[in-house]
């Protein structure tokens, strides 16, 4: 049995936990294939070294054809992870995180899980980092994950609906019952898709 454990000091969000994935050993060339079978449209994976405070890490960004920006419903996503060639376990983990997600943002909405229209995490950046996260949790065999405490910044951030406060309120839900420590730190640190 092998257990993850993310100690997070600057946040988390869907590509610095793919990316620390991959850097624990994850193919990112099978991650990029399966992907693509979600059929999202054009999408790279770029990796790069990266260092810092004399630490070697992984940077992966997510790079999208001009505004590739779609507004799905649940229901759109669950269709395209289940069509994909995703093994059954990464769809049924990436199924899970975007169900958590709709029932964080329907419930700071006022709405219902099935009419939640997901914008940011609706993108194709959002869902390469999320499937792509679950698919690696699977390629590596591990069975469970623990996390330290999250932290969390101040002050407000955009999104598609206006201003917000930090951390958003999707983030905020998704985050109750988990450790978070306040930060003297005027950013988003953790994402709704991170915290997902």
């Amino acid at each position: 049995m092998k257990t993850l454990r993310f100690d997070s000091v600057g946040g988390a969000s869907g590509d610095m936990i793919l990316s620390s994935l991959v850097g624990l050993g994850a193919d990112p060339d099978k991650i990029r294939s399966q992907l693509a079978s979600m059929h999202l449209g054009p999408f790279k994976i770029v990796l790069s070294k990266t260092s810092d405070r004399g630490f070697a890490g992984t940077k992966l960004v997510v790079k999208i054809g001009k505004h590739h920006h779609h507004e799905r419903r649940l229901s759109d996503i669950l269709t395209l992870l289940r069509r994909s060639s995703l093994s059954q376990r990464a769809k049924s983990l990436a199924s899970a995180v975007f169900a958590n997600l709709a029932v964080a943002e329907a419930k700071v909405h006022g709405t219902t899980p099935a009419k939640i229209h997901f914008h940011e995490v609706g993108a194709v950046d959002s869902i390469v980092d999320i499937a792509g996260s679950c698919a690696a949790i699977d390629m590596l065999g591990i069975s469970a994950v623990h996390i330290g405490p999250l932290p969390a910044g101040y002050g407000t951030i955009k999104g598609h609906h206006g201003v917000f406060p930090n951390p958003a309120p999707a983030t905020a839900e998704l985050l109750k019952g988990h450790d978070v420590e306040q930060v003297d730190e005027p950013f988003e640190l953790v994402t709704p898709t991170g915290a997902a």
